[in-house]
């Protein structure tokens, strides 16, 4: 090997195979550099002059070098892997609000040069998971999602001091990253929307009440009755179990059941979509004879075009929250000192048969 030239020889070529990779030693070969300059150069360190660290990157670009991984874990401590830990549940993972959540970590992982280690246990051996990754330093952070109320695995990776973020927030909140929707703010705003229209006899189509989602959203359709002096009795609550899609069309008859109710209020645009054919059924008219509001997560397989107008959405998209639960792990793991919570934006689209209070958007 020449200082001026790679070396390519003894390489095999497209048709038996791939080229040798291009290592930093050659590198330091071709510009004549020392390795520990190339190294300095290409980590950006300014011990290096602009003109050396411009050269070695083109001299990178050029020849395809990617840094090994192995490598860098040993000189940065660090293993650019993310643990997503999930609950041993397959109806879990044909849930579409799941899916969407894991297309947006994928993509954030991926323009963040990481990769996400996915795995499941039971509910009762989770934190033995946390545990073994933490002792064999395997991952550099977590994803947690779906937290609930005195979560035992935000408890452990708190004491562990190991980086990770929530998708969603309890009440030590302050203490650790997290990315979440404004769902308490949302749904106090959705309530007072309905009533400020004239409903008093309204059912709420909620999440699973174990996880904080929820109970925010609960929270906030209390506050909105409270604020305005109405009888809690006003907004009657039904709460499904996990994955709470599944449960549109049973929840939407049960709440069907009384006769009075003029307005469905629901968690996820999946439910009231499947909810569709119980309103159908009893001779509700979405937009004439009953409104529907709910949350829409965006999820992109699903055309919610046919209820343009006749159902009043709060769009909010889980795909963005699924990028930035990996930007902010990412900004942690590599400064540990940052601290990252994020509010999703959402936005108010308010069907034609109610009267626009003037919601503002949400961030």
């Amino acid at each position: 090997m020449t200082k001026d030239k790679i070396s390519t020889k003894g390489s095999p070529d497209k048709a038996s195979g791939p080229k040798k990779s291009v290592t930093i030693k050659d590198l330091a070969a071709e510009l004549d550099l020392s390795i520990t300059t190339i190294s300095r150069a290409l980590n950006g360190y300014d011990d290096v002059g602009a003109k050396t660290r411009e050269r070695v990157r083109e001299a990178a670009k050029k020849h395809g070098y990617r840094p090994n991984r192995n490598a860098q874990r040993l000189v940065a401590q660090r293993t650019h892997n993310i643990a997503w830990i999930q609950s041993d549940n397959d109806q879990k993972f044909v849930d579409p609000h799941f899916v969407e959540v894991m297309a947006g970590v994928l993509r954030g992982a991926r323009i963040g040069n990481y990769d996400i280690v996915l795995t499941s246990d039971t509910t009762e051996h989770q934190i033995a998971v946390y545990d073994r990754y933490v002792r064999d330093n395997s991952v550099d952070g977590f994803i947690v999602d779906l937290p609930q109320h005195n979560d035992p695995r935000i408890k452990y990776l708190l004491d562990a001091n190991k980086p990770f973020i929530a998708h969603s927030r309890d009440n030590r909140s302050d203490e650790y990253s997290w990315v979440d929707t404004d769902n308490h703010g949302i749904y106090k705003k959705l309530t007072k929307l309905l009533i400020a229209n004239g409903h008093r006899h309204i059912a709420f189509l909620n999440g699973d009440a174990k996880f904080t989602f929820a109970s925010a959203r609960q929270l906030g359709v209390s506050e909105a009755l409270e604020e305005l002096d109405m009888d809690p009795a006003t907004v009657k609550t039904f709460n499904a179990t996990h994955p709470m899609a599944n449960a549109g069309y049973q929840l939407t008859k049960q709440a069907l059941a009384d006769g009075e109710v003029s307005a469905i209020l629901y968690s996820s645009a999946l439910m009231a979509v499947e909810g569709y054919g119980a309103l159908v059924q009893a001779g509700r008219q979405p937009g004439k004879n009953i409104s529907i509001a709910t949350m829409d997560d965006m999820l992109n397989y699903l055309d919610l075009s046919p209820y343009e107008g006749i159902f009043t959405f709060v769009r909010s998209s889980l795909r963005e929250a699924g990028e930035q639960l990996v930007r902010g792990l990412i900004e942690q793991c590599e400064n540990k000192s940052v601290r990252s919570q994020t509010i999703i934006p959402s936005r108010f689209f308010i069907g034609n048969d109610l009267i626009n209070q003037d919601l503002q958007e949400t961030s």
